[in-house]
């Protein structure tokens, strides 16, 4: 599944906007891939935040019942990244013996994936197998299963306040003008109304 990729003038970044349908589409994809590859899983781990909206869909379409999260910690604040990553969330349930399904949203860096795979590994499960919606050629893994395939910059529909508000400083920085901020979020489909709240109250 691809989608058309968002420019603006004297902006390096590209930009995709994938919906909650298009989401939905791309955990199907995800499924039908795991179900056509034979592979059998015992748990599903999704890696926090980013796979927990997704995740729910995942394991429905893998008739699964089995889903827990794990998330780990790369920066202790801004740009301060940590010696060592950190889970900062463990799980809930052992995994010695079970052979896993790591779920996120994105294989980005990859560092993520490598890190919990061999977490889990370290706590004794038999397999893990990485699975993610989209997957980006500069990752240093490449997911077992992947939906799409994308260099861009993915605003997700769950990030929405976060989203827009990183991007707004950016292009602040830049020296744009609030008419200019908000006509480029309004091509990237952010809602206005929803915009319009989260400005009132941030005053």
């Amino acid at each position: 599944m691809q989608f058309d990729h968002i420019v603006f003038d004297n902006d390096p970044a590209q930009y995709i906007t994938p919906s909650w349908q298009d989401l939905d589409q791309l955990s199907f994809e995800l499924a039908k891939q795991v179900i056509g590859s034979g592979e059998k899983f015992d748990l599903v781990v999704a890696l926090a935040k980013g796979a927990w909206p997704m995740s729910r869909a995942l394991v429905d379409y893998l008739a699964m019942s089995n889903l827990v999260s794990l998330g780990i910690r790369f920066y202790s604040g801004i740009n301060q990244r940590l010696k060592e990553p950190e889970v900062y969330q463990d799980l809930p349930v052992k995994v010695k013996g079970k052979r896993i399904l790591l779920f996120d949203d994105v294989a980005d860096t990859g560092e993520s994936l490598i890190f919990a795979s061999d977490y889990l590994l370290e706590q004794g499960a038999a397999l893990v197998k990485t699975a993610t919606l989209f997957f980006k050629e500069r990752s240093a893994i490449t997911p077992d299963y992947y939906a799409s395939r994308t260099n861009a910059w993915i605003i997700f529909p769950f990030e929405i306040r976060e989203m827009s508000q990183l991007l707004s400083n950016n292009w602040r920085k830049q020296g744009l003008a609030e008419s200019a901020i908000n006509a480029r979020l309004k091509k990237l489909n952010f809602n206005e109304k929803i915009m319009q709240y989260f400005a009132k109250i941030e005053k």
